[in-house]
């Protein structure tokens, strides 16, 4: 009986690894760093990383983590209360629908579609923010973030197929 304790704690770490990981980078991402406007041109990390885990391994990120996750990111950053949730959720829910049609096709279509995803989820939080302030919100910023975005992607795609790998591979 102990065996079978250790096995099934084992697996239930493992099994939340795409979501403590997340939490994590939720965290990072919202330390401030000594830059100009930096708030609102830090790469959407977290976004980077619902986008992977809905691709790649849905199964260990359900909805409502995804939906912690978005809440966590608009609490810690100061966003309209349930923004990022609501943009990560619809990231979420797109990916894992499509997912047949992106995963195995290699880097470059998941990036592509990546692209995608990141332009459609910065449209949708430039409108919102701008219906909020009742004023159109400035797009430089938003743009400078959504390139950042896009150019790291490949590094925290990386790591996180690595953190899959270490955690996973008999998950």
């Amino acid at each position: 009986m102990n065996h079978v304790f250790w096995h099934r704690l084992d697996r239930a770490v493992r099994h939340a690894a795409p979501f403590v990981v997340t939490v994590l980078l939720v965290l990072l991402n919202a330390i401030p760093l000594p830059a100009p406007d930096y708030r609102s041109i830090v790469p959407l990390v977290p976004l980077m990383a619902i986008y992977y885990w809905a691709l790649y391994r849905p199964d260990l990120m359900p909805i409502g983590a995804v939906f912690l996750v978005g809440l966590l990111e608009d609490v810690l950053t100061g966003a309209p209360l349930g923004l990022n949730a609501f943009i990560f959720l619809l990231v979420h829910s797109l990916i894992r629908s499509r997912r047949r049609m992106i995963a195995g096709k290699g880097f470059a279509v998941a990036w592509i579609v990546f692209m995608l995803v990141i332009l459609g989820a910065g449209f949708v939080s430039w409108l919102v923010a701008s219906l909020l302030y009742d004023a159109p919100v400035r797009m430089e910023p938003a743009a400078t973030q959504l390139m950042l975005t896009l150019v790291l992607y490949p590094c925290l795609a990386w790591l996180l197929l690595r953190v899959q790998r270490a955690f996973l591979a008999n998950a």
